[in-house]
């Protein structure tokens, strides 16, 4: 069964890229916002990964972020950050709540993939480390 992310991006093309990039080995479910991600996460099962934007409109990250950690169920989800932001690094090492990684936008899909595979403990070319 494959391992269900809840991808949070609000600018289309980055969220098309994404859903490219990671449909084939894992489920993912894509949310415009912060808001539109925690109406899915009232109605679905807990996803095993979020990724998300910092910089969003209704819900941005900093308060997604703030929801997830606050609630008792869905604190453990593990969370990787893409942003766009130059100050990102000192903005998260400020929140009192961490996040699993956080990844520069552009970010290097590679990157990427290696980083849900350390979190899910998969190597890049799916055999469990």
């Amino acid at each position: 069964m494959k391992k269900k992310i809840l991808l949070i991006e609000d600018e289309p093309t980055i969220q098309r890229l994404l859903y490219f990039i990671l449909s084939k080995e894992f489920d993912v479910q894509v949310a415009a916002n912060g808001f539109e991600a925690f109406l899915w996460l009232e109605q679905h099962t807990i996803p095993d990964l979020i990724i998300m934007d910092w910089v969003m409109p209704q819900m941005d990250g900093k308060s997604f972020l703030k929801c997830i950690k606050i609630s008792g169920l869905y604190s453990d989800i593990p969370v990787i950050v893409l942003s766009a932001s130059e100050n990102i690094i000192e903005e998260l090492d400020r929140q009192p709540y961490s996040v699993n990684k956080c990844l520069r936008k552009p970010f290097d899909p590679l990157v990427l993939k290696e980083t849900i595979g350390n979190i899910f403990n998969i190597s890049t070319y799916g055999f469990v480390n």
